[in-house]
This record gives C-alpha cells, structure tokens and sequence, in this order.
C-alpha cells in the first residue's frame, strides 16, 4: 500500500481538477467483530465505513491544501467472519474514475507476537506487500516488512469517529523521521449517499 500511495501521490497532483464527485456507498452493512475476535481488534475499529481522502504533503513549516476536487476513497469492513478488518483504497474515487487504481489490505492481529499482520495488494504493483503494525506512544505506528522498506513509518490520528488521517514519515539527512504525506478521511453518511 506505501509505494501504491507515493505512486498515488505523485498522480494526485497531475491529475486535472475534477468536479468533486463521490460514488455512492454500496452497503451500510460494515459486519462486526467476531465474539471471540481479540480486543485489539478495536485499534483499526476507526477504519470501518466509507471516507472520502483528501491528500496533504508536508512542506516543512505546515500541510498544504487538498487539491481542488480530486479525492480518493478509502472503506473498511469486518471480514473473515469478524476475526480480520478488510479495507479497501480507490484513488481517485471511482465516481472521478471508474477504472481507478484499487487496492485490498487484509488486517489480523497476531495476539503472540502483539502486532497487526496485514497484507496488501493493489492493481499494478505485482506483488503482495508484508506490513506490521501497533501502538507506540499512543499511536497506530506501521511499518513495511516486505519488501524490506526501512525508509518508510506511517501513524494513525483518530480525531473523532468520523474523522482520521495516516500520516507518512520519511528519514531526513540526519536519521530523523519526517512527515511527507497525509492522507486525511472524512466519512461518508451511508444515508445522504443513497
């Protein structure tokens, strides 16, 4: 999903300026946790429904504006009977592009090694990608395992339930990590889309 969304990213920004449109949302019906599922399976919880993404690069001082009318979308269910949250990423929306580039990511948590097993795979990258996730200082913190990337963090911000952003860190020159990107979410009422 992280080299899908610096590819992502970079189209964003020489993509034309679309009227802002918004596919309709195909079900309300998320699914829930399994009984039995682990109470981690809360951590992810704020993925489930239907967002619309606005990207912002880091400048250095702030975020940058979303561009104008191009935004992507980003769902999240409960899959595998409640045990998994299953997400997918559509950028731009489908209803700015119906044949635009998609990916799934499938999320477990792995209650030994305390951490989020999640894999992903998207149109046009070729390969499945290993990546591990979970909280550090208080954040969401994920990170790819394969291919090896030792240059990429992401971390979750929830600011309410209907609003949250994965944030994109680089190194600098100095071993620091950085922000690059954000990607912000803003939900979709299932009811105003019908």
């Amino acid at each position: 999903m992280i080299r899908s969304t610096v590819i992502g990213v970079c189209c964003v920004l020489a993509l034309p300026i679309f009227a802002q449109e918004i596919a309709p949302v195909e079900t309300c019906d998320y699914g829930t946790p399994h009984p039995s599922a682990p109470e981690e399976i809360s951590q992810f919880e704020f993925l489930i429904g239907d967002y619309t993404i606005h990207l912002h690069a880091w400048t250095g001082q702030g975020w940058t504006p979303p561009q104008p009318g191009v935004t992507a979308r980003w769902n999240g269910r409960y899959g595998l009977g409640g045990m998994a949250i299953v997400d997918e990423w559509f950028h731009p929306d489908p209803a700015q592009n119906s044949n635009a580039p998609r990916g799934i990511n499938v999320r477990m948590y792995d209650e030994e090694a305390a951490e989020w097993d999640m894999m992903w795979v998207a149109t046009g990258a070729h390969q499945v990608q290993d990546l591990r996730a979970k909280m550090q200082e208080g954040r969401l913190t994920m990170w790819q395992v394969y291919p090896e990337r030792n240059d990429f963090l992401a971390k979750f911000e929830v600011y309410d339930e209907d609003h949250w952003a994965r944030i994109e860190y680089q190194k600098s020159e100095d071993g620091e990590w950085v922000e690059r990107f954000k990607l912000a979410a803003s939900r979709i009422d299932c009811e105003a889309s019908d």
